[in-house]
């Protein structure tokens, strides 16, 4: 029974030194966990605030407006200077001037206030004044009536049955002779044109110029008409 109470008296040491050292080390752990607060702050990941950045953001700018030509100056018509007047030369010292020379300066000279009046210049006389047109009516017609007696159908205008009308324009001089002859308008058959020429130029000098025209230059159209039907000496073969 000696022998069995030391045993139990060294594992009852044994436990209670046990429990102390569990509890110191319970202790010391507290301490650092909750006694240090460096120890604390450690543990903690320490998390750095992120950084804030700020910009001003200028203003969108705006298009420009489109400049606004100018308007053109208005270009006004130079005034020309009023013609400056030559002074007149002084007469020479001894000479007096005339008295009609005075007289006609006198009259040239407008008066004051006076408006000039417009000088009208006279018309020249025609050259070659226009003859009675009743006169040249009645020779045209006297000359038409002679040339009917040299009026002819010629034989290969007849023969072809050719017709036409042919005017004849005739000059007469102022010294009553024929200056020219043609054909203004003709038949379209030569041969019936140069009929016509022939006949009134042979008939010109059977009529007698009218004293209204004497010493005057006229023209006269002749117009002679050559149809097949009409006979070559009717009177219908020529018109006036």
């Amino acid at each position: 029974m000696s022998a069995v109470m030391p045993r139990e008296l060294r594992g009852y040491r044994e436990s209670r030194a046990f429990n102390y050292a569990l509890a110191f080390s319970l202790l010391l752990h507290a301490l650092l966990l909750f006694g240090l607060p460096g120890f604390r702050d450690a543990k903690r990941p320490s998390i750095a605030p992120g950084l804030i950045t700020a910009r001003l953001v200028q203003p969108q700018a705006l298009p420009a407006a489109p400049a606004v030509a100018p308007p053109a100056p208005i270009a006004r018509p130079a005034l020309r200077p009023a013609p400056r007047l030559e002074p007149a030369a002084p007469l020479a010292p001894g000479i007096p001037a005339s008295p009609a020379a005075s007289a006609e300066s006198a009259s040239a000279a407008p008066a004051p206030g006076a408006e000039a009046e417009p000088q009208e210049h006279p018309v020249a006389p025609s050259a070659e004044p226009a003859a009675d047109a009743g006169s040249v009516d009645q020779y045209r017609l006297q000359l038409i009536g002679a040339a009917k007696r040299y009026k002819r159908y010629p034989r290969v205008a007849m023969d072809n049955n050719w017709e036409g009308d042919v005017v004849v324009r005739m000059v007469i001089g102022a010294d009553g002779m024929i200056a020219s002859v043609s054909v203004k308008t003709g038949s379209g058959h030569e041969v019936l044109d140069s009929q016509a020429l022939e006949m009134f130029k042979r008939a010109k000098p059977l009529v007698p110029i009218p004293s209204a025209l004497l010493g005057k230059e006229f023209i006269l159209e002749l117009r002679a008409i050559y149809n097949l039907m009409v006979d070559a000496t009717a009177d219908r073969a020529l018109i006036p």
